[in-house]
């Protein structure tokens, strides 16, 4: 009820008193659709042609931080006469001596408009000039908050013919859903009913009914209805809403200022949608991440029998070779028998045209050449997913946890820091807790057991040495030659990693560096608190302590 005519209505009453014979200072704005007037000098007049967050408030005058656009100075100094609402419509009339602002908070209108006393407009809020035709047409209807009893059983007795629903939604201004049920449900009749088919009884309670609903829209009260799982606010209303209160089981909290009511409503309207735009974004990250890692763990097992894939890598080489001098030259895919099957089945393979039928062979023989090594790669990539998947399914219970902005916030930074969200500009030099570094690097899981951290360039591996690294992992580097700085985490400072996972870590080291290309290569490891930074020296260079040498091949795991 937070956009309906009556409220508007009961606020102007309660806000004309604080406003008329007002001063004017400046007026200006500092944020979307919200137009900020200075009265006197204690009060600010806040009027938001948001929408879906309509409305004028009384608040007192606080320090505005952010950047101020002043409008309308036509206005300052003026003294506000009168404050009205135009024909049962969400449509304000602020009257000074030279002037009147109009702020329309309905339709494809939502705007402010400044006239003088000739009637001619002098600007407005927002660029669109579109001004509402209706403003000048009064609608012949009743209001509920002024029509008097006699009025009424007088004109429902010369309707005999008209239903509950055509005589309240044709004969009374402003009249939405929520009201209408809430009639509907307190006089516990058919809506489909005719006039005529009342009888005193009913017809005098459809009468109490309205005439009751009218003297609570005057009382100056505001009812601010809650949801019984949580404490935010679902509605505002300036009437009991007794069906809401038996369907939806909401409570209510009575307010004597609907000015005060209104202003903890869209305080907490901008906490809900604040709240659920920052979930939504978290929510959608964690589910995108979540669905890449399940679906590089699905391709992995789709092609996690390396064994029989050589097998038939191997026997397509073989048909090449065999039927070498009837394959035509530059051919892209050729369909041979099997002739080493009993069933001679036919056999589809794709084929470089820019290479001879013999060098097709020979990629087909050595695709699966180094087949302990492929499962070794796939077995660390898929214990690499499967961990990080835990991970994400972790934060997205503790995401569906989260209940306050404040930890939704920090949660959200925390999204952002272990680069799952993408950081804002202004966010971009904030210094991320050595925590939530570990997906700054790239990261292997070796055994199922052991984190691997890799550096990708000479800061992301100062980064990762002297930040990240706790003084007893394991720090390991090709020897010699430029490279990434690679880290075994280690759980306890006295627990080291087994031979053949500094063995592992060791070629992963020899890998991501220039050496990569060598059959072996000499890498160097101790622990991160021997390694130091060479003063004045690029980033990534260090000296190093008590480091053993091992030889090892790369290991190259894209």
């Amino acid at each position: 009820m937070h956009k309906n005519f009556y409220l508007f209505a009961q606020l102007i009453k309660e806000l004309k008193p604080r406003v008329l014979g007002c001063q004017i200072g400046t007026a200006f704005t500092y944020r979307k659709n919200e137009l900020v007037l200075t009265l006197n000098s204690d009060l600010f007049l806040r009027l938001s042609v948001a929408p879906d967050q309509p409305y004028f408030l009384i608040s007192k005058q606080s320090v505005v931080k952010q950047p101020v656009l002043k409008l309308f100075p036509e206005l300052n100094g003026q003294t506000i006469l009168n404050i009205s609402l135009l024909n049962f419509d969400k449509h304000l009339l602020i009257e000074t001596e030279n002037f009147r602002l109009e702020a329309v908070f309905y339709g494809n209108f939502n705007n402010i408009f400044l006239f003088d006393k000739e009637e001619k407009l002098i600007s407005t809020f927002k660029d669109r000039l579109e001004y509402p035709e209706t403003a000048t047409k009064k609608p012949e209807k009743f209001a509920l908050n002024s029509v008097e009893r006699e009025v009424l059983e007088d004109f429902a007795a010369s309707n005999p013919d008209q239903s509950i629903f055509t005589f309240l939604k044709k004969n009374f201004a402003a009249l939405s859903n929520l009201l209408f049920n809430e009639i509907l449900f307190r006089i516990q009749l058919n809506a489909d009913l005719k006039l005529c088919d009342l009888n005193d009884s009913q017809k005098q309670r459809l009468i109490d009914t309205l005439v009751k609903i009218g003297e609570e829209m005057n009382s100056g009260t505001a009812y601010l209805y809650f949801k019984p799982d949580n404490e935010r606010i679902n509605r505002i209303s300036v009437i009991p809403l007794l069906h809401l209160e038996d369907s939806e089981k909401l409570t209510a909290r009575r307010r004597s200022s609907i000015n005060d009511a209104l202003s903890v409503f869209y305080r907490e309207k901008q906490f809900v949608l604040e709240f659920e735009r920052l979930q939504s974004v978290c929510s959608k990250a964690l589910s995108t991440r979540l669905n890449y890692l399940r679906n590089s763990v699905e391709k992995l097992k789709k092609n996690s029998d390396l064994t029989s894939r050589k097998e038939e890598a191997e026997l397509k080489a073989n048909l090449l070779l065999t039927f070498k001098n009837q394959i035509p030259k530059g051919a892209r895919e050729v369909e041979l028998e099997n002739i080493f099957s009993e069933e001679k089945e036919k056999i589809k393979i794709k084929l470089n045209p820019s290479r001879t039928v013999v060098a097709n062979a020979e990629r087909y023989f050595n695709k699966f050449k180094r087949l302990n090594e492929e499962k070794n790669i796939q077995e660390i990539k898929l214990n690499t997913y499967q961990k990080e998947i835990k991970e994400i399914e972790q934060l997205i219970a503790d995401l569906n946890k989260i209940k306050d902005l404040d930890r939704l916030r920090k949660f959200s930074r925390k999204l952002k820091e272990i680069k799952l969200i993408q950081k804002t500009a202004a966010e971009a030099d904030r210094q991320i807790p050595s925590s939530n570094l570990r997906y700054s690097f790239k990261r292997l899981i070796l055994n199922k057991t052991w984190d691997v951290y890799i550096g990708k360039d000479g800061e992301n591996n100062d980064l990762l040495t002297f930040r990240f690294a706790n003084k007893w992992d394991v720090w390991l580097h090709a020897q010699g030659v430029t490279g990434a700085h690679v880290i075994i985490r280690v759980p306890k400072k006295d627990q080291l990693p087994p031979r053949h996972i500094i063995e592992q870590a060791a070629q992963i080291a020899a890998a991501n560096s220039k050496a990569k290309h060598s059959s072996t290569v000499s890498v160097i490891y101790t622990q991160v608190r021997y390694v130091s930074r060479i003063r004045k020296a690029p980033p990534g260079t260090v000296k190093v302590q008590n480091e053993k040498v091992i030889f090892v091949k790369p290991l190259e795991i894209k």
